[in-house]
């Protein structure tokens, strides 16, 4: 494999870049509950019958079972239901006549009579198994066997979000893209779907979580990404809000310890991990004004002079300010942005022209400072020249006079008719250091604490309190309750005072009024409160005025709710917004791989540890044994092909054995599900697994760009190579086929597995499945089904495989009835009609045509002709050798007449290798007609949204689990906290065992870096070229 840095393979720009220009929407129809019920009284019952046609669903977000209608309009087929949460319509089929055409091959008979669970599946999907009610046996088996990838995923907070962090060892607020500015994005890297930059800064940490304690922690990596789409807004009990993107996982209290768990997984009550409080001692803290002012505007710069300069060279500026030099050096004073020119270091005194008042160029921030802050911040405002703050009672007034004259600022006070007193504090001096040095914005619903409020001394941090809490707090005193709170249109100063707090060990709730509920309000209250032993710890700490004493009265004993650093806090509720820009995140060097952010919520980093720490799924061979044993026992018809999937099985180093342990449990199939990066790069692997027994490489293949197939587009040409020098496996390429990212490419993908006919002997189409909670509007640009596909096959075709060459997978069951007839030999295949569609392409290569079997066989005919002949060898009593003979005979020389030379491909002997096919139905026979022949198909996999209860029951690809159950793939993928997650997670070693197990393991290990080296190499290689472009186009010109 590479070894390099480089990108791990991405998908999210090329997906942004696919999807800039939306060309085709699903216009959704609507109907109305009353239509709907209607409908549904009259739609018929049985599997197949006439639309509209009644059936079962699944609801997307209450998981309930609900009655469902499929119905035709505008000459497509719909699926709706109403649930809890709504009237709820997907796309069902896109075409009402092909879901006619493809209903008429319905196989009606019940095919298993074992099962693997005693549920009567009266509740179906929601307590599966192979239960009575389920009428298909296993055609594929699908083993999971890892959740390990060599691909990842990250997860992160948006650009305005916050995160207490510690820069160059001095504690501050700071916005994600403020903190981003500072660092310089070296790297690129991409993981599985995201692509993005990081740096690695040496001087950032953050809060992290260690055995109960809030520590600092140093930032190794810092990565940023595009996002397009919805964040996730998370409240809790008390207050805390935090957003992140939907992937982004949060460090959840559970059964008495931290798991980890999604952000679009969270539900209200989940419990989650809070800071209560935080050390930090502060500092004697001095702001450097003429650092500060640099960021002024340059009138007001030009209006501040600098004192004390007599012991400076003034002579530098004469050039360009001349004889004004003289009288800067007479006055001992010099403008502010003249002195900037000078580059001189020292302490100064600061002044504003024509005044009087000045102010130390070092500014302390004493208690006394930090008191008037907090009355400023809590009853003040700005005015083009001074400050104000409102006062409405005579000992806030003493008070803050008092601390006034203290600082010898000058002030005077104003009182105006029907308004409360103001104290103006007469120094536009001040104004400045209040707006530009310590940071503190205008209006009222913009206000913060000072940005550098944690690095004050713990005297001036109680002082800034007790300001805010004397200027704008108040006291609730009931029977049973008393708190002290404050309350604000800020909810950045709300967050603000809730790390000052956590800093002196003080637990604060918070509670917000939406603005809709106060009259002529324009903006939500935040009301922050503090109860129990934290309001004793506080009042301890402030300097409260007597009219807040006095309405606390007698605390009394207050029970105390801390645990250590941290608080465990419920999910009170969820909200989404869509968002559209960077997003960021952090990979921490701590062994709990967290960090604080938001209001203070603990929450996992991200980039190489997004799966670091979780549970690992490996089942052991003995239960990967059991499993095939499971599905081998079936009655009538056990199991006889397996998939092995993931994750990505090949990362498991006993793959080969487990490849044996099928063949010897008698599989004739076995299949590998792969992104094929490892084949790429390890020769001697393909080799092993042809030898152990796989039969096809099942290979993700979405495309013929980098951008369409982002997983294996440079890797192709090398998975290609190896297949051919070991001789096999053979390889079928499997696009997840999605409307408007990749739909107009399907065509190529077929005249691409054409041109490797020698290794590829099928495309399988599977249209997307949208799992999870997906809105309508990506639904609609995104939502393609079977006839969907086909249409575009068509066109993208020029009319080579056209609608009329495809036909359903239950068509095989009718078949299948004669071979159980004529050989005894039982395999139906008999899914939903509506499930899946095949048809097989020939390649005339003397005429450089590509011609579909029903072009030149009469495929219903030949199919009805075996249905009679099935029918006929069923009133048989024996079949004895010759009888046999004679009727082999008479079936090739009747299959004649269904056979048509003229549009038969040439060059090859179709007619033999269809005969072997059909009268030996032996893997061999099929084998060496694969090897002439692409096989063309697609499955449609459900989810949430057009689930079908009648298609479960006939589902022929099921999962097969450790516990001893079978069951349906859309079952275990689209209800996955009943079934896959859920048992694998039973089944899973927790990271420490797996750990111990595995010393020499690392799980970056298991990703795979294609650096920018390796794609230059590729691009300019034969083996490139060869693969690519020096190939035919089958189907004439293409757009």
């Amino acid at each position: 494999m590479a070894e390099n840095l480089g990108e791990i393979p991405s998908g999210e720009k090329e997906f942004a870049e696919s999807t800039k220009r939306i060309r085709d929407i699903v216009e959704f129809p609507e109907i109305s509950e009353e239509e709907f019920y209607s409908l549904l009284e009259k739609a018929s019952r049985s599997y197949g019958g006439d639309l509209p046609h009644r059936t079962y669903s699944l609801c997307p977000e209450t998981r309930r079972v609900v009655p469902a209608l499929v119905w035709e309009k505008d000459g497509k087929v719909w699926i709706t239901k109403k649930c809890p949460e709504g009237m709820i319509t997907d796309l069902y089929y896109e075409d009402v006549e092909l879901y006619h055409r493809f209903s008429e091959w319905r196989w009606e008979k019940k095919e298993l009579y074992s099962t693997n669970v005693e549920n009567s599946g009266m509740n179906c999907p929601l307590d599966c198994g192979l239960c009575p009610r389920h009428r298909s046996h296993t055609n594929l088996l699908n083993i999971v066997l890892t959740n390990r990838c060599n691909l990842s995923c990250w997860y992160c907070l948006p650009r305005d979000e916050e995160v207490l962090f510690r820069i160059h060892g001095k504690p501050l607020i700071a916005k994600m893209e403020d903190v981003a500015s500072l660092v310089e994005f070296k790297y690129r890297v991409e993981i599985d779907g995201f692509s993005g930059e990081y740096g690695t800064p040496d001087w950032l940490e953050v809060l992290t979580f260690r055995d109960g304690k809030a520590e600092w922690a140093r930032v190794t990596k810092f990565l940023r990404r595009k996002h397009e789409g919805k964040v996730y807004r998370i409240v809790t009990h008390t207050g805390r809000t935090i957003r992140t993107t939907p992937e982004h996982k949060f460090l959840v209290y559970s059964g008495g310890e931290l798991v980890k768990k999604r952000a679009d997984e969270l539900e209200p009550g989940d419990e989650l991990v809070i800071l209560w409080s935080f050390n930090e001692e502060g500092e004697r803290f001095e702001i450097d004004l003429l650092e500060a002012f640099k960021e002024l505007p340059d009138e007001e710069k030009r209006k501040i002079y600098v004192r004390g300069i007599s012991g400076l060279d003034l002579s530098p500026l004469r050039e360009e300010y001349g004889d004004a030099v003289y009288r800067w050096r007479d006055g001992d004073s010099i403008p502010l942005n003249a002195f900037y020119k000078l580059n001189a270091d020292g302490n100064f005194r600061l002044g504003r022209d024509g005044t009087s008042h000045e102010l130390p160029s070092r500014l302390e921030v004493t208690p006394e400072l930090a008191k008037l802050i907090g009355y400023f911040i809590a009853d003040g405002h700005y005015t083009d020249n001074d400050l104000r703050i409102t006062v409405a009672h005579e000992d806030v007034e003493r008070e803050i006079t008092g601390i006034l004259e203290r600082l010898g600022l000058p002030y005077s006070s104003l009182e105006l008719e029907g308004k409360a007193k103001q104290i103006v504090i007469d120094s536009g001096l001040m104004r400045l250091v209040f707006k530009y040095a310590l940071g503190i914005p205008e209006k009222a619903e913009k206000k913060r604490l000072p940005r550098n409020f944690l690095r004050f001394p713990f005297e001036a941090r109680v002082a800034l309190l007790s300001g805010l809490f004397n200027g704008d707090g108040y006291v609730v005193r009931g029977k049973k309750h008393l708190n002290i709170g404050y309350a604000s249109v800020s909810r950045e100063l709300i967050r603000d005072m809730l790390y000052l707090l956590a800093s002196l060990g003080v637990f604060a709730k918070v509670y917000t009024v939406p603005k809709e509920k106060m009259k002529g309000a324009n903006h939500d209250l935040h009301r922050l409160y503090i109860a129990g032993q934290d309001m004793v710890k506080l009042l301890e700490l402030l300097e409260l005025r007597e009219g807040r004493r006095g309405r606390l009265g007698e605390i009394g004993k207050r029970d105390s709710a801390r645990v250590g650093d941290f608080f465990v806090d419920t999910v009170e509720r969820i909200e989404t917004e869509e968002y559209s820009g960077y997003v960021y995140d952090l990979e921490v060097d701590a062994e709990e791989h967290a960090f604080v952010a938001g209001d203070g919520v603990l929450i996992s980093n991200c980039f190489f540890y997004a799966k670091e720490g979780q549970p690992i799924y490996e089942p052991t061979l003995e239960q990967i044994r059991t499993m095939l044993r499971n599905a081998k026992k079936e009655h009538p018809i056990g199991a006889n092909a397996v998939q092995f999937t993931g994750g990505e099985p090949t990362l498991r180093e006993d793959l080969i054995e487990i490849i044996k342990i099928a063949k010897e449990e008698g599989y004739d199939h076995v299949q590998l599900n792969t992104d094929g990066i490892k084949l790429a790069f390890e020769p001697e692997l393909v080799k092993k697994i042809r030898e152990a027994g796989v039969n096809t490489l099942y290979l993700s293949y979405d495309g013929m760009t980098p951008q369409t197939n982002w997983k294996n587009h440079w890797e192709v040409p090398l998975i290609f190579k190896n297949v051919r020098k070991a001789n096999g496996p053979g390889i079928v390429l499997v696009p997840t086929t999605i409307r408007n990212v990749n739909d107009h490419e399907l065509g190529a993908i077929i005249n691409f597995g054409l041109n490797h006919l020698d290794i590829v002997r099928g495309v399988n189409f599977q249209p997307i499945s949208q799992v999870g909670r997906v809105p309508k509007t990506e639904r609609q640009r995104f939502r393609i089904t079977i006839p969907g596909a086909i249409k575009r096959i068509e066109e993208q075709t020029n009319g080579a495989i056209a609608k009329e060459d495809w036909y359903p997978i239950p068509i095989a069951g009718h078949i299948a009835r004669f071979f159980e007839a004529f050989t005894g030999s039982r395999y139906y295949m008999t899914s939903h009609f509506a499930c899946g569609a095949a048809t097989y392409v020939f390649l005339d290569r003397e005429n450089r045509r590509v011609v579909p079997i029903p072009r030149f066989i009469d495929v219903e005919g030949f199919v009805e002709f075996l249905e009679e002949k099935a029918e006929e060898i069923e009133q048989w009593k024996t079949m004895g050798r010759l009888r046999k003979l004679k009727l082999g005979a008479e079936i090739f020389m009747k299959f004649r007449s269904f056979y048509d030379e003229k549009y038969a491909p040439r060059g090859l002997s179709v007619l033999d290798l269809i005969k072997n096919a059909f009268m030996h139905g032996n893997y061999d026979a099929l084998g060496k007609f694969h090897e002439n022949a692409l096989f063309i198909g697609m499955m449609h996999f459900m989810d949430e949204y057009n689930y079908d209860v009648e298609r479960v029951e006939r589902c022929v690809i099921h999962y097969a689990m450790p516990d001893g159950r079978i069951v349906p793939f859309c079952t275990f993928n689209v209800i996955p906290e009943l079934y896959r997650d859920k048992v694998q997670a039973q089944f899973s070693y927790t990271w420490d065992e797996w750990k111990a197990l595995h010393p020499d393991w690392d799980y970056k290990k298991d990703k795979y870096f294609r650096n920018k080296e390796f794609v230059e190499k590729m691009r300019n290689s034969e083996l490139y070229r060869k693969t690519y472009i020096d190939i035919e186009n089958y189907f004439g010109q293409r757009e």
